[in-house]
């Protein structure tokens, strides 16, 4: 649009002499600033994070001196003479404090909290799988929408969110993550460059961005579509660095008048964009721009769509820039040259329509945009000529004497505050603002000029009201009082630039987070002392933000105060800071002064974690740490509020847990007096329903060599939880405990909830029945039995479980009298034990496979319609790939006929033959073994199928005409399980389903055993719900055993909704 300057110009912009040391190291150095600022550089600039190989991009290692590749404005780098410092410091470095009492030491605090304050511990790492740097981050904790996919049953219709994270990305894509699954949900894509700020308009519904492309987008965030795409006023801006939105109600008090009375109203604003050519411009953006300013639009301009959302589109239309002659500023007589007369209005929404390009107009493919987006452009009086002698890294909006200012830091050290309003002012010359502007006239006032000592550049800005935080290149964080303009504080964590700052907890006592390019991050308290630095990122830590301004919600529902964190190891990581003042799990009974987040992104996940680290593995090796993490988890039922005990099992076994949790009593009124007349007897109570939960400590075997994670150490990852039992059965059995006990905490429990919990299930359940009779008296009477220990058949659809196979595991023995033999010798005159094992299992199946034993069949139930209707409705809502993965491992090419099968037919599998001798080439065994499973179902009777098979093989063996001895062990036998789903437990729990996760659940059956669960029904006379929380590739009992905490979220809301709805049936 405008053309490069005369050779004689003198740039009004040119600095005094700079301070600033350099955030690169080159291979050529200027002989003095002049020189440099002559060069013009050999690229254009399309984002602070493109300009030489790094670990932003990739490649090399962090350098300590390395500032989020954010060069100094004074000396652009080429790419062909950048060259990295390699160096990087293991840990923090403690750097002494300024002189005077201003100062604060990092000493002693480097790597570690401070005292007892707790570490902080990772929630969650979340990737949006791209391999580019994460720039920026922005919160809306309260989306102004609730999330309708009808294709899935995860985030599905009526599934509302907790936030999202909006990430800017090195590449120029916008990631959109989800607080309350955890996960990807989104991706904006459109800029050209990266994207190096964000802007949340929460009253708009916008999500603003600006990139190294030197352009702004604005988002409409309910539908995730682009709405405007906003171009400099000129092809010198270079990138834009920052951003930030003034309301017209604080435009200042006289200004705002006016405008009201201009038609600027509730819900206008004004929005600011910090410049790479050290400009700051300004543009009105109306609330509703389409239906308002189309009716102003001057003759002869260009047509608007009327239309400005898509409900398909995810992008906004890539555009063609000219390359960027930074520092080719315009003078006077160059703004008529600039490609548009300058006008000679303020902005409002008529000069903003009159703006507005058409599509095509550079020409280019680029250039082709999308029809609902529509294109606007800064106008050229709308700008801040040379604001700072620097870059415009930050924008921030504050307070100064009960007045809104606009803070703007530079990497010329300095921070700018500016008064913004509606109305031009004329204001007087002034030391402490560039000559530029001292002598036209703006809507943006100079107010004071805050010059840092430290002669670096500032970076980042945080602030709350008339306080501001400053960031610097050196680092350093420096603490400014806007009031009294004075710096009231110098922090000096360490060497390394200060890239991010974020506040945390309540405006009036918030806590400061810096990151730092060496991927550390400093924790300060109240009173400004570093109290924790700690390992964020493998690489420069970027970008931060904080959620909590929006509250826990019912029941810890919302995400909490979290810090999140981005960096150029392409990840965004949420960080928790336990306090154990407010451990909601540990007290008695649960009961604390203030509201914490107790779901599986707050304390439950402390408490999933330990009790993962805990390797309770059933066996004698693992017996003692089995003992402590039995006695971890009473411990956590008593502090839900349950009345707990350890009761012993079979000798040498582990332990079962017990515990009892009971309505709280009513709250205690006035006590009569003595003398009154006694009140009349009240009715007796309604019996209370008593539910049975059933549960398992106990894990199996894990080898860290298999897992990419550590086995007994919890790790959350793009929504998964990782670790050993944390699907099969920790992390269910703690969403039904966290469950029960907020009911109860919150006085809404109206049923009474025994939790039994064994620790020799993945075993056999050895000594479970027989410790259950022994504490009949303790457990009582039960109505229904509540299990959650199985998966969904997909990942997409939630279910319900109604029936499960039975199990007899038997070990066959063919044995001789005789010792091993040598085959050259003895082959052919003996009986040889493996040839009768091999004879004697042919005998149990024929060539089609199926079972020989005479009357396996006869007594399983017939297929009904109703229940076929149920396999019909699985084949129609499961996607074409799980139906895949249904046919992966069966030879049935009809997927009902294959459920059907695996479902609800017996089975025999042989698991493993053995042999005396078996490395021996030549050996004759003298014994043979064979392990034998059949898989039973309704009607089959366990004792008749095993008389059967012991009767088949006892006949088969005698037809061998073999001298040698066979014998059969029963090793385990579990039956099987056929729940009532027309019962009110089964219907209430799939109503409970539908009302969280917003679709049926389906009605499925298992072709596995769980041996508690029939003996559990026998045993109290009650029907049984079987309630899987986890997905089919949860992988238990496989390496990186994992569930989705969204779904360990939901299991909680979903059993405590049951249980209000069991409580009404008293």
């Amino acid at each position: 649009m405008s053309s490069l300057p005369p050779a004689d110009f003198e740039d009004p912009c040119s600095p005094p002499p700079l301070r600033a040391r350099p955030l690169y190291s080159t291979t050529t150095q200027p002989t003095d600033d002049s020189d440099e600022l002559s060069k013009t550089p050999t690229a254009s600039s399309s984002s602070m994070c493109q300009l030489a190989p790094s670990p932003l991009n990739g490649g090399g290692s962090v350098p300590s001196q390395l500032s989020a590749s954010r060069p100094v404005p004074h000396q652009p780098p080429s790419l062909s003479t950048l060259q990295l410092d390699d160096s990087r410091p293991s840990s923090p470095l403690p750097t002494p404090g300024l002189d005077g009492s201003s100062s604060t030491s990092a000493n002693g605090a480097a790597g570690a909290g401070a005292g007892d304050v707790p570490l902080p511990t990772l929630l969650s790492t979340l990737t949006a799988n791209d391999g580019e740097s994460i720039l920026v981050l922005v919160v809306d904790e309260e989306p102004n929408t609730t999330r309708t996919n009808a294709g899935l049953g995860v985030g599905g219709a009526g599934a509302k969110e907790m936030g999202r994270v909006y990430g800017g990305s090195q590449g120029g894509a916008i990631h959109v993550w989800d607080l309350s699954t955890l996960s990807l949900r989104a991706r904006l894509t459109g800029h050209t460059g990266a994207v190096l700020a964000l802007q949340l308009v929460k009253e708009r519904d916008w999500l603003i961005s600006a990139s190294g492309d030197g352009t702004i987008r604005v988002w409409h965030l309910p539908s995730l579509t682009p709405l405007y795409l906003i171009h400099p006023p000129h092809d010198n801006v270079g990138d834009i660095f920052s951003l930030a939105w003034v309301p017209f109600d604080l435009l200042g008090a006289e200004g705002a008048g006016k405008g009201r009375g201009q038609g600027h109203g509730k819900g206008k604003g004004r929005l600011y964009a910090g410049c790479q050519d050290t400009s700051i411009m300004w543009i009105d953006l109306p609330p509703s721009f389409h239906l308002e300013a189309l009716s102003t639009l001057p003759p002869g301009s260009p047509s608007l769509p009327l239309s400005s959302l898509s409900t398909s589109a995810r992008s906004s239309p890539p555009i063609h820039r000219a390359p960027n002659k930074f520092f080719d500023s315009l003078n006077a007589r160059d703004w008529s040259r600039s490609g548009s007369a300058k006008p000679s209005h303020s902005s409002s929404a008529t000069s903003l329509v009159g703006l507005a390009r058409e599509s095509g107009e550079d020409g280019g493919e680029g250039s082709k945009k999308d029809e609902h987006v529509v294109e606007l452009q800064f106008r050229l009086d709308n700008v801040e000529v040379c604001a700072h002698y620097g870059y415009v890294y930050c924008l921030l909006l504050g307070k100064s004497n009960d007045q809104t200012v606009l803070v703007s830091g530079s990497g010329d050290e300095l921070l700018r505050l500016w008064s913004p309003s509606l109305t031009p002012s004329h204001p007087s010359p002034s030391p402490s603002v560039p000559s530029s502007t001292a002598h036209h006239s703006s809507a943006l006032t100079p107010v004071a000029t805050l010059e840092s000592s430290s002669g670096d550049a500032v970076l980042a800005v945080a602030g709350r009201e008339n306080t501001v935080f400053a960031g610097h290149q050196g680092g350093v964080v420096k603490v400014w009082d806007l009031d009294t303009f004075t710096c009231v504080r110098t922090l000096r964590p360490h060497h390394h630039d200060i890239l991010t700052l974020t506040l945390l907890g309540p405006p009036s006592s918030p806590t400061l987070f810096s990151g730092a390019s060496d991927g550390t991050i400093q924790r300060w308290d109240r009173g400004f002392n570093l109290v924790q630095s700690w390992e964020g990122h493998q690489g420069i830590v970027l970008a931060s933000t904080s959620t909590g301004g929006a509250g826990l919600g019912a029941g810890g529902g919302g995400f909490g105060r979290r810090l999140l964190t981005g960096g150029s190891d392409n990840v965004l990581k949420i960080w928790d800071f336990p306090d154990e003042e407010n451990s909601a799990l540990m007290s008695p009974g649960g009961e604390t002064g203030e509201e914490v987040n107790r779901g599986f992104q707050g304390e439950m996940f402390h408490t999933l974690s330990k009790l993962i680290s805990f390797r309770t593995i059933a066996d004698d090796s693992h017996r003692e740490e089995c003992r402590q993490g039995a006695g971890f988890l009473k411990r956590v039922l008593r502090g839900l509020g349950g009345e707990t005990h350890l009761l012993p099992g079979a000798p040498s076994k582990n332990p079962l847990i017990l515990a009892t949790f009971r309505p709280l009593p009513p709250p205690s009124t006035t006590r009569p007096s003595p003398l009154a007349p006694s009140p009349p007897s009240a009715p007796p109570p309604k019996r209370r329903k008593r539910i049975l939960v059933y549960g398992h400590y106990d894990v199996v075997s894990a080898a860290p060599s298999t897992w990419t994670t550590h086995p007994f150490k919890l790790e959350g990852k793009d929504g998964w939880l990782y670790g050993r039992g944390v699907s099969d059965n920790k992390g269910p059995m703690l969403a039904v405990a966290a469950a029960v006990g907020e009911l109860r905490r919150k006085g809404e429990l109206e049923v009474e909830v025994v939790m039994l919990v064994e620790g020799e299930e993945e075993t056999g359940s050895a000594g479970f029945q027989e410790a259950v009779r022994r504490n009949r008296h303790l457990i009582g009477n039960i109505d229904v039995i509540l299990v959650s220990n199985s998966y969904w058949i997909g990942e997409d659809v939630p279910c319900l479980t109604f029936g499960l196979r039975g199990v007899i595991h038997a070990t066959l023995k063919i044995s001789s009298d005789q010792p091993d033999l040598h085959s050259g010798m003895q082959g052919g005159v003996v009986s040889e034990p493996l040839v009768d094992m091999v004879r004697l299992l042919a005998s149990l199946t024929d060539a089609d496979g199926r079972v020989r034993i005479p009357g396996f069949l006869d007594d399983v139930r017939k297929l009904e319609k109703k229940e076929s209707e149920l396999y019909d409705a699985v084949i129609e809502r499961c996607k074409e790939d799980k139906m895949e993965k249904l046919r992966k491992h069966s030879h049935v090419a009809d997927p009902k006929r294959s459920l059907i099968t695996r479902w609800r037919q017996p089975a025999l599998s042989i698991h493993d033959v053995q042999s005396a001798g078996s490395n021996s080439k030549s050996l004759i065994p003298s014994w043979a073994s064979a392990a034998v499973s059949i898989r039973i179902v309704p009607d089959q009777s366990l004792l008749a199928i095993i008389e059967q098979l012991k009767s088949h093989l006892a006949k088969s063996f005698g037809s061998l005409r073999t001298v040698n001895q066979l014998s059969i062990d029963i090793n385990h036998v579990a039956d099987w399980w056929l729940g009532d789903i027309d019962s009110p437990y089964f219907t209430a729990f799939a109503s409970c389903i539908q009302a969280e996760w917003g679709i049926q659940p389906l009605f499925i059956r298992e072709g596995g055993s769980i041996p508690s669960l029939p003996f559990l029904e026998r045993e109290f006379g009650a029907d049984a719900v079987h309630f899987p929380m986890g997905t089919s590739s949860d992988s238990a009992h496989l390496p990186d055993e994992r569930i989705r905490t969204v779904n360990l979220e939901k299991g909680k809301s979903i059993v405590s909704e049951w249980l209000k709805m069991l409580g009404k049936m008293n």
